[in-house]
């Protein structure tokens, strides 16, 4: 019966109705949307048994700073604690995948695991088995698959245990697969797993490797850091050339892999509770309106016998129906934002897709149950007062106007992040990279190591490829490295010291460590400015070789010395001396935000590399490119040359979105609260009308009449931004981290925000106050 009424009563009022449905779905639904997000990326438990048990390893040396893991070490670590279930370390890495020889190579990203590593996460396979220590050992040629890959390629065969595939052109034997769902976040979602061989990685103690564990029931994270903490001790006086300086220690593995995400997802959930809240604050203004337009009717049904009772039933029942209609039409604003996250926060991509699951509903069951008793109690508690219409009528423009300037001050500070956001967007992208990204195209290739097993057949290649491209239509000139910048990796090794200093190795200095191709400078256009480019003359079997470092390697370490020909020692795996034979301009190693640090480069002449980026600088045609790469090898992965500039885009791709979601949040939040000034500003305007005519018949103009309107409208507006600031300053550490280049208090963007906040103010107040300039006096003065 009461839901009956209320349907009829919604349906009598359908401006009402769906201006306040829409308004609770863009507010309940961005604030579910968000709420999801939190919840999976943040709050959600890891998905293997006992997580709290699972923690994350690594070591620090002088500057205390985390480092990875050396292989060596995490072994002594396992045979000589007792607190620990299981430790694993593991390393990403791709690799070219074929089931038969004849077909195309498909590159997939695997994780290099100890065999450990499953009894760490504690999963068992779906199908067949995990490693053994002995395949390990041995470097044995097994691989197990994740239910993702399995189905992929293999159409879910369930006869797939003992199958053959082969891996960079190497046989190897299929043992097991995990279940469905099973995700492990490295630096890429691994589509399977190969064991990380003692044959390469057991004797070095410099680390190179990331580590996880598993404690034994019962066991604290105070006791598990002490126990590792003192066998590091050990190991340091064991091992004083690798180790000495080196302590180790543990953290929850959850804070490692939400670490990052924890700034942008905060400031997400930010911005959409703060347009919830002026959704709630618009909704209530329009209820007050709704209420006042209905005191008549209801003072019938009062005097007719209604109790307070059957009020509140019949306004919850309306409550409900506007609630709900709300919630549903929200969970579309709630699939929105969800679609938005895994670009906009760290590491969202490496974690299973995000979806509305029960969670999600339970959080919009809750917003929409606590909105639904809001809006049916507020009018019941003025139905107390006796005098219903006298009440309504003296206070609803003291709550509208309150409400109005609250949406003011809501809206300033989603502008306000908006506009700091795009400020620090454009300090972004005028710093220069340090290289040219237009007119160029990269690819990358990576070579199987059966038919590439030397150094000198890597160094050919390369060599041979490059010749190739850089006669190839409009290429003006080509180069190759193993990492590009921008992309904010390095390799490892990047432990050095000048020839001569004598520094104990665990205290020698950082770079980072890059090998390149001559000819990649000019590709790249990052300018040398003294010293030579690398040569193909460049003899492979020198000792000492040749290396080129950036302006920041010079800064930092070459203060009071020439820097040609300086030599270094490299820990690199051959452990030669390189002389410096040229110095670069700084090119962004991370992200356009990040300063540079100090890089050395190693001529690809004398390192061969199994994997690299390839840059043509000029226009060529990118099927001739890939025509050439088929030539020089027909067996290799079919390559597909992208232009330089996404390099650019994608270190910008998280800032560009970020400033798309709070600003499409302020622009909600600004149209929200225009309908609210326009209402409270309407209101006022009715309310005084027989004020307005009697200033008007004594001889007032018009002028005079709309400058009273506007008055009220910029007064709204001031309390609400001087209000809006406040919060703001209280709020600012949400947006801090996100910021470059300017400061929270940046008058640009303040100014910015308050000038578009007073124009919002003045345009809704237009409407009013032509509607009051234009009534005829006359006809108001007779009006009771």
């Amino acid at each position: 019966m009461n839901l009956r009424l209320a349907l009829r009563t919604l349906r009598r009022a359908p401006a009402f109705t769906v201006a306040t449905i829409l308004t609770l779905a863009l507010g309940v639904g961005a604030n579910t949307g968000a709420f999801s997000a939190v919840y999976a990326l943040l709050l959600k438990p890891l998905p293997y048994p006992d997580p709290h048990r699972l923690v994350a390893l690594y070591e620090t040396t002088v500057d205390g700073k985390p480092r990875d893991v050396g292989q060596a070490n995490l072994l002594d670590w396992r045979a000589r604690t007792t607190l620990f279930e299981a430790m694993s370390a593991y390393r990403p890495r791709s690799f070219g995948l074929t089931r038969h020889p004849q077909e195309p190579v498909t590159v997939i990203q695997t994780g290099m695991v100890m065999a450990d590593f499953f009894r760490v996460v504690a999963i068992p396979p779906a199908l067949g088995r995990t490693f053994r220590e002995d395949e390990e050992i041995a470097d044995a040629p097994v691989i197990v698959l994740t239910d993702r890959l399995w189905r992929k390629l293999f159409d879910a065969d369930p006869a797939i245990v003992g199958r053959s595939v082969l891996i960079n052109e190497e046989p190897h034997t299929i043992i097991g697969v995990m279940p469905a769902g099973f995700e492990y976040p490295m630096s890429e979602l691994p589509d399977a797993f190969l064991p990380l061989t003692r044959a390469r990685y057991g004797h070095i103690r410099l680390g190179q490797l990331s580590a996880a564990a598993r404690l034994k029931p019962g066991i604290t994270l105070a006791a598990a850091n002490a126990e590792l903490d003192s066998v590091a001790a050990r190991l340091s006086r064991e091992y004083p050339t690798t180790n000495a300086g080196r302590t180790a220690a543990l953290k929850p593995l959850e804070d490692t892999i939400a670490g990052a995400r924890r700034g942008p997802l905060y400031l997400l959930l930010a911005a959409t509770s703060l347009l919830l809240l002026i959704a709630c604050a618009n909704v209530a203004g329009l209820m007050l309106a709704r209420w006042l337009a209905r005191s008549h009717e209801i003072a019938i049904r009062i005097a007719l016998g209604a109790g307070l009772r059957d009020l509140l039933r019949q306004f919850l029942a309306e409550s409900a129906l506007l609630s709900f209609c709300g919630t549903v039409c929200g969970l579309a604003a709630a699939t929105a934002v969800l679609r938005v996250v895994p670009v906009f926060v760290p590491g969202a991509d490496l974690a299973p897709p995000l979806h509305l699951d029960a969670s999600a509903f339970f959080a919009a069951l809750v917003l929409a149950t606590a909105v639904t008793f809001t809006l049916a109690i507020a009018p019941v508690l003025l139905l107390r007062r006796t005098d219903l219409n006298g009440v309504i009528k003296a206070g609803t423009h003291r709550v509208r106007a309150a409400l109005a300037a609250t949406q003011v001050a809501l809206s300033l500070v989603l502008l306000l992040s908006a506009g700091l956001l795009f400020r620090s967007f454009l300090h972004v992208i005028s710093i220069d990279p340090g290289f040219d990204s237009a007119h160029a195209l990269r690819f990358g290739i990576g070579l199987p190591e059966k038919r590439y097993a030397t150094e000198s057949a890597l160094i050919d290649f390369h060599r041979n490829l490059l010749t190739r491209l850089s006669t190839l239509p409009g290429v003006e000139s080509a180069g190759a490295a193993q990492y590009l910048p921008l992309l904010g990796v390095s390799s490892i090794g990047g432990l050095f010291q000048i020839t001569g200093s004598a520094i104990p190795r665990p205290q020698w200095p950082r770079a980072w460590t890059n090998v390149a191709t001559p000819g990649y400078f000019a590709a790249m256009r990052i300018p040398i400015l003294q010293g030579r480019d690398f040569s193909w003359q460049d003899d492979p079997l020198t000792n000492p070789g040749v290396a080129i470092v950036n302006q920041t390697f010079v800064r930092t370490y070459l203060r009071d010395r020439r820097a040609i020909g300086t030599r270094i020692d490299l820990n690199w795996d051959r452990a030669a001396q390189w002389d410096i034979i040229g110095v670069t301009a700084d090119a962004l190693q991370v992200s356009l935000d990040r300063e540079p640090v100090p890089q050395i480069y190693l001529s690809m002449t004398q390192i061969g590399a199994d994997g690299c980026i390839y840059v043509l600088r000029g226009h060529p045609d990118a099927r001739a490119v890939a025509a050439a790469v088929s030539e020089q090898d027909p067996r290799l992965e079919r390559i597909s040359p992208v232009p330089l500039q996404l390099t650019v885009e994608r270190s910008l791709s998280r800032r560009a979105i970020a400033i798309r979601l709070v600003g499409a949040f302020g622009v909600l939040a600004l149209l929200l609260t225009a309908v609210g000034l326009y209402g409270v500003l309407a209101f006022r305007a009715a309310s005084r009308a027989r004020e307005m005519a009697i200033r008007m018949a004594l001889g007032a103009t018009a002028t005079h009449v709309r400058g009273l309107i506007f008055t009220e409208a910029l007064a709204l507006a001031a309390a609400g931004t001087l209000a809006g600031l406040v919060v703001f300053w209280m709020v600012r550490g949400f947006l801090q981290s996100q910021l470059y280049g300017v400061g929270p208090a940046d008058p640009i963007a303040i100014s910015a925000a308050v000038i578009l906040i007073l124009l919002v103010a003045l345009a809704a107040a237009a409407a009013p106050s032509g509607r009051a300039v234009r009534s005829q006096p006359m006809n108001l003065l007779r009006e009771r």
